[in-house]
Order: C-alpha cells, then structure tokens, then sequence
C-alpha cells in the first residue's frame, strides 16, 4: 500500500512538472516569435531611412551620378508628388509596415527590391536597379 502511495505522489509531481515545462517551451516560443518581429521592422526601417538617404544623395549630386546602398530586407519603393514636394512610400510586402518620406527629387517606383541596389539620377528623376 505505502509503495503504491509513493508512486502516485512521484506520478503527481513528474505532470506538474511536465506541465511547468510545457507553459515555459510556450513562452519561449511566443519571445521569440515577438522577437523576429521586432528584428524585422528594424530592418526594414533602416533599409527604408538608407535608400531615402541615399536617394537624396543622388540627386544633389546632379546628373548620371549613382551610388549603391544594401538593402537588408525587400520591399517595394514607390515614387509620390504633392503639393510640389517629392515622397518616396517604402512599403514591406510581407507585412503591413509603410514609411513615405520627402526627398528632393521624383524616385520612380520599384517592387521585390533588396541587395546591393543601384540609385541613379537620371536628368533629376531617381530610377533604381538591383
């Protein structure tokens, strides 16, 4: 009787413990899931602030000037125009994340961007090339 006893009691602790381990490979999991996210929106910021950089780069420069810059992530690049002022809209297609900034000259649009990329002036418009 008393070594059936024992072996519920020992049956009773290992699932609480089994049950802790699983609430904690969960947790882990939701961080690093959170964490990959985060990574990611890093990225595409810092590819979207150097490619608006760089454009503005180019165009001050003057005509038939390039210059590269890495893109560490894809996305898609589209060339605005409003009230007399020039945007560039940077948008991640595999998620919803969007960055327009003003730059000095009109950028032509380009989708499935990423890599080294060229950003050349072309008579004061900026067409890009991977």
């Amino acid at each position: 009787m008393v070594r059936a006893q024992v072996t519920v009691e020992y049956l009773l602790i290992s699932l609480i413990g089994l049950v802790l381990i699983s609430f904690s490979i969960i947790a882990l999991a939701q961080i690093k899931e959170s964490s990959t996210e985060s990574y990611e929106a890093i990225l595409f910021k810092e590819s979207a602030n150097d490619l608006a950089n760089t454009a503005d780069t180019v165009c001050a420069l003057g005509n038939y000037n390039s210059r590269s810059v890495y893109l560490d992530i894809r996305i898609d690049v589209e060339g605005d125009q409003s009230n007399d002022k020039f945007y560039i809209r940077v948008t991640d297609p595999n998620s919803s994340r969007e960055i327009a900034k003003e730059t000095l000259c009109f950028v032509n649009g380009k989708s499935g961007i990423s890599g080294k990329t060229k950003v050349m002036n072309k008579n004061g418009e900026i067409y890009l090339e991977n």
